[in-house]
């Protein structure tokens, strides 16, 4: 568990400006502004539909935006093909443990190498199967006879395998049994301990806060608020805005 302190990292990771995101006419994030620094573990955190994942997919270029920046760093992504943004180094695990069910997992896991390596990398394998047994259990097993919580863990190891610098994890605790989202936050809080940057999305608000340093509540939107995630477990900010309140 991460023991979050009111004092951040200098070296800001991304860097994220004015994001501006649009369904046709709707506009459901508004001047949104935030960043992750080095070797941060960060939580952004909201209602359904109050456009977090929205935010992730902007940053991702999986949608495009209607005005904003997005600074990795140092560089410009705002303009950045998904492919692109892989090989700068983020690299975002999808809601709903998306695999490629007719493949197996040591070739779920292969593509995850293929942005920097087009025929696959397997001298990444050992280090994945090491970090998730569970895997190298299953690794000629096809995905499709994996349990829902198996590939999801399998979707997560397919990002890790990619060697990112910042992973951005879309709710990964969607429809699993509480062993398995503990699973998952465990392991990215130890790859975080080791450095790299972790953006999560999380509807389980105690869980993510008990691993993260940093959050942003996302209210209709907007950031709402931010602050250590040991403020935002012991102040009212997180209850206000999940009950309708506003932050102050």
């Amino acid at each position: 568990m991460a023991d979050a302190a009111s004092t951040r990292p200098q070296k800001v990771l991304l860097d994220v400006r004015g994001l501006r995101v649009a369904y046709g006419k709707a506009e459901v994030v508004r001047d949104v502004s935030f960043d992750v620094r080095a070797g941060e573990f960060v939580v952004v955190l909201g209602r359904n539909g109050a456009g977090k994942s929205t935010i992730l997919h902007a940053i991702s270029g999986l949608i495009p935006k209607r005005a904003g920046s997005v600074t990795f760093e140092g560089r410009d992504l705002s303009s950045a093909t998904p492919r692109e943004t892989v090989r700068a180094g983020i690299v975002q695990v999808l809601e709903g443990h998306r695999v490629f069910q007719t493949l197996s997992v040591e070739d779920n896991l292969l593509i995850g190498t293929y942005a920097k390596a087009p025929r696959g990398d397997r001298t990444k394998l050992e280090r994945i199967y090491a970090l998730f047994p569970e895997m190298a259990e299953r690794r000629t097993q096809m995905a499709s006879r994996l349990s829902g919580g198996q590939q999801q863990i399998l979707a997560v190891a397919q990002g890790v395998i990619g060697d990112p610098r910042l992973l951005v994890l879309d709710e990964p605790s969607g429809g699993l049994a509480p062993i398995v989202v503990d699973r998952i936050l465990d392991v990215a809080a130890k790859l975080c301990a080791d450095g790299l940057a972790i953006l999560l999305v999380e509807q389980l608000v105690d869980k993510a806060l008990r691993h993260a340093h940093w959050g942003y509540l996302v209210e209709t939107g907007r950031i709402a608020a931010s602050a250590a995630s040991a403020d935002l477990r012991d102040g009212e900010l997180v209850r206000r805005v999940y009950l309708g309140g506003h932050a102050a």
